[in-house]
């Protein structure tokens, strides 16, 4: 569909009919690894591309990481790094309107130093703006650092959800990501392995959960 925006990732644009409708808020659920910062990335990566007005790339805040680290990442996945502009998240306010999208890459790190309801309320403003605006916004969160009843918060505000993690099957534990819930595609449960590469993420096979 052609007003869908690129997720970044091609495996995942495919099970999503193009990727996601502009003006969503996403949530992303992973433990501390790789795949984690990648995916991202990739995200942030997105707002780089083909199509995308000079200016109007992505805005990446970071909680945690260095921008040096960060612009790296986006370069290795493919991005334009000159397209990014990196900041921390502070309690002043909301990233001022002007790019693609926004990606915050740890929620669950201000949440550790502000508290959770002003992380909740961050979280919220910022996806607001994003629906006001037409632009997409991705958090990333780690849920060992949430209890249930926050994440659950998270996920309902969201517009759409998706988590990494690992199948076992046999001898073999397999990444991969899930999505549990996406507006605008319809059943969206979706399961999707992957792999690593130098770059990036791979969604490399996919299958129906129910």
């Amino acid at each position: 569909m052609a007003d869908r925006q690129s997720t970044g990732l091609a495996g995942l644009d495919a099970q999503l009919g193009g990727g996601f409708l502009p003006g969503t808020a996403h949530l992303l659920v992973a433990e501390p690894m790789n795949a984690f910062d990648l995916f991202c990335y990739h995200f942030a990566a997105g707002g780089t591309r083909p199509g995308v007005a000079k200016g109007e790339g992505t805005q990446y805040i970071s909680t945690a990481k260095d921008k040096a680290e960060i612009l790296a990442g986006i370069r290795t996945v493919g991005g334009d790094p000159t397209e990014v502009h990196v900041e921390p998240l502070t309690p002043k306010g909301p990233p001022a309107v002007g790019k693609s999208r926004y990606v915050l890459d740890t929620l669950s790190e201000y949440t550790l130093t502000q508290g959770w309801d002003k992380a909740f309320a961050r979280f919220t403003e910022l996806a607001n703006q994003a629906r006001k605006s037409k632009v997409l916004f991705l958090a990333a969160i780690v849920p060992d650092l949430h209890t249930p009843a926050q994440i659950a918060r998270l996920k309902l505000e969201a517009d759409g959800v998706m988590e990494l993690g690992f199948d076992r099957q046999g001898f073999g534990l397999y990444p991969y990501l899930k999505v549990t819930k996406m507006r605008g595609v319809p059943d969206s449960a979706r399961f999707l392995l992957f792999k690593e590469t130098e770059r990036g993420l791979f969604m490399e096979s996919t299958r129906r959960v129910f």
